[in-house]
């Protein structure tokens, strides 16, 4: 139990569940980072009407990843 917990204090051994729709912490993180105010706008509406198409087209665009699902 004790190497469990370490490993989780320990930022680089933790790994994400990667499963189809999943958008992980860090790829929103670096979204917020490089997208322009009108992109964080688009992506916020997006997410608010859960057009996941539109979420898909957004992360390609600003941070070239191609999101599964």
């Amino acid at each position: 139990m004790n190497d469990l917990i370490d490993n989780i204090k320990k930022e680089e051994n933790i790994k994400e569940a990667s499963y189809s729709g999943n958008i992980g912490f860090q790829e929103m993180v670096e979204f917020y980072k490089k997208a322009s105010p009108m992109d964080i706008k688009q992506m916020e509406k997006f997410i608010k009407n859960n057009s996941w198409i539109g979420i898909k087209k957004l992360f390609k665009k600003i941070l070239g990843v191609n999101l599964k699902g």
